[in-house]
């Protein structure tokens, strides 16, 4: 009922705004949104504006400041709900103003809508929350939805929706503090417009742009905001083909990481961006960066979050940074690249995902009540017993042990292995991790890797260390899991994020039987 009313609505008022009165200011009021309860007062106000449609922008790139002739601008009337107040959110509207399209600044100014709030730093003491279960997944977005009229008889070209938080890639010299770089509002969207290879290329999609306000270091980026750029890309999921995150690298893998555990049945693109190089720079990597990314957002071929950088891109949930200085940053250590550029671009669409069978569905709740521990040779195993005798005070839920090789500890330390057997019993859970860039994790080929098995300790397996952080904070955040469940649900692929056990290597002199089990046989 709801997508029936949906269609003729849209057919209704397309049919309205391509007709000859073009003389009046249609007003259209509905009593319900779609897909969400409203009460009379919060009515839906569509505005069908008339203007000479022989003087529309030809520009590919729009921002959020300027109306799209293409587009209805929308506007509620209502309040947005208080729980959006608090939350500490990267760029924030302000409770009463909100983003609206409008096709000029006065009809902006009369409805009340489409300026920024900068967060101040009272605001930013009462918005922080302690560790712990972070945002609700019935929150509201930031986002006022849009709905396009169809143009050229139903043809349109892709539509992209770039989300920037900021980074190194929107940074420019700043005449106030002698010319040093940093981030800049609305550099990104100036430089856009005049990039030709959007504009001149009809194969290229159309641009959106939206710049948060302030932004933000990528070191300040955390759970929260993950949660309010999962919410914002299901408000505009309908209304896009594809989406472009900028960011600063070097948490980018973290972020994209949690995205794609957030984003349940995600069956389009999400491409996480930035650079090691400012895009002001007459040297960079920027700009290959953002195209490559506007291109693969707008394809449909790997419908998954992914991290695009220097010529591949790599699949989020198996991405860590690993240069600081050189231009490839990112590496996917125990998976190929699900693309590379060169003459031509290479997809690898066997390692893809499937496409997504259900309605996307956005789990912000991540529980980061968690330690990550790398161990050293002679550590002392009396602050690991004090920290997990303090679990109970302290609400740990989790501990990830980095350990050497395929999950090796000293097997001198026997209080070491109690400790962990006693972390179980007091509800904490333990995964061991190792601490080489590529391999896995194997706990039963070795005594003490046995030994930590037998103790209750959970194999990470060839994840890395942000892959296993957010998905143990994505399935604690979970209400419907119990304790065994989301140990039993860490070494099963969610979003392909580990490798099965029988699809590793068989052993030295494998059988005939074991060769064959490997045939056939499609992991992602």
């Amino acid at each position: 009922m709801m997508l029936g009313s949906f269609r003729y609505t849209h057919k209704f008022l397309h049919r309205l705004f391509h007709s000859n009165k073009h003389d009046a200011l249609y007003r259209i009021k509905f009593l319900k949104s779609f897909g969400t309860k409203r009460t009379q007062s919060q009515q839906f106000t569509y505005v069908v504006p008339t203007f000479d449609r022989t003087d529309i922008s030809k520009s590919k790139i729009k921002t959020c400041h300027q109306l799209d002739p293409s587009m209805l601008s929308i506007n509620i009337g209502a309040s947005p709900s208080p729980s959006l107040e608090r939350r500490n959110h990267i760029a924030g509207f302000s409770a009463a103003k909100k983003l609206s399209f409008s096709r000029n600044k006065s009809s902006v100014a009369n409805n009340d809508v489409g300026d920024f709030a900068y967060r101040t730093p009272e605001k930013d003491c009462a918005h922080q929350k302690p560790a712990g279960s972070l945002s609700d997944t019935n929150e509201p977005s930031s986002f006022i939805s849009q709905i396009p009229l169809p143009s050229n008889d139903g043809c349109r070209s892709k539509r992209v929706l770039v989300l920037c938080t900021g980074g190194t890639l929107t940074m420019a010299p700043n005449s106030l503090r002698g010319g040093a770089l940093e981030p800049v509002q609305g550099a990104i969207s100036d430089y856009m417009i005049h990039m030709n290879e959007i504009h001149d290329n009809p194969s290229m999609p159309e641009v959106v742009i939206h710049e948060y306000k302030p932004f933000l270091d990528s070191s300040d980026v955390g759970p929260s905001d993950w949660a309010l750029l999962a919410h914002d890309i299901k408000a505009n999921y309908l209304h896009f083909d594809g989406f472009v995150v900028l960011m600063g690298t070097d948490t980018m893998a973290y972020c994209a990481t949690a995205l794609s555990f957030m984003l349940e049945n995600l069956g389009k693109p999400v491409i996480f961006t930035g650079s090691q190089i400012p895009l002001c720079e007459p040297y960079n990597d920027a700009r290959r960066n953002l195209i490559m990314s506007l291109i693969f957002a707008a394809r449909d071929s790997i419908p998954e979050v992914c991290i695009f950088f220097h010529d591949r891109l790599l699949r989020a949930c198996r991405s860590t940074k690993v240069d600081t200085h050189s231009l490839m940053a990112f590496d996917s250590p125990n998976m190929n690249p699900l693309a590379t550029i060169g003459v031509n671009i290479t997809e690898n669409r066997n390692l893809a995902l499937p496409h997504a069978r259900g309605v996307l569905r956005v789990h912000s709740r991540m529980d980061t009540r968690l330690i990550t521990m790398r161990l050293v040779p002679g550590f002392d195993d009396g602050m690991m017993r004090a920290m997990i005798d303090a679990a109970t005070k302290t609400n740990l839920r989790a501990l990830v042990l980095q350990l050497y090789g395929t999950g090796n500890v000293p097997t001198i330390k026997g209080e070491f292995i109690k400790v962990l057997a006693d972390a179980k019993s007091k509800g904490v859970l333990v995964v061991a991790s190792t601490q080489c860039h590529s391999g896995t994790v194997v706990m039963g080929r070795y005594a003490t890797g046995k030994a930590l098995q037998d103790a209750g300790v959970i194999s990470g397996s060839d994840m890395t260390i942000e892959a296993i952080s957010c998905k143990l904070a994505y399935l604690l955040g979970r209400k419907d899991l119990s304790a065994t469940e989301v140990a039993n649900l860490m070494n099963v692929s969610l979003r392909g994020e580990v490798t099965p056990e029988d699809a590793f290597e068989p052993p030295t002199l494998p059988s005939a039987y074991e060769k064959a089990m490997k045939k056939g046989k499609n992991h992602y």
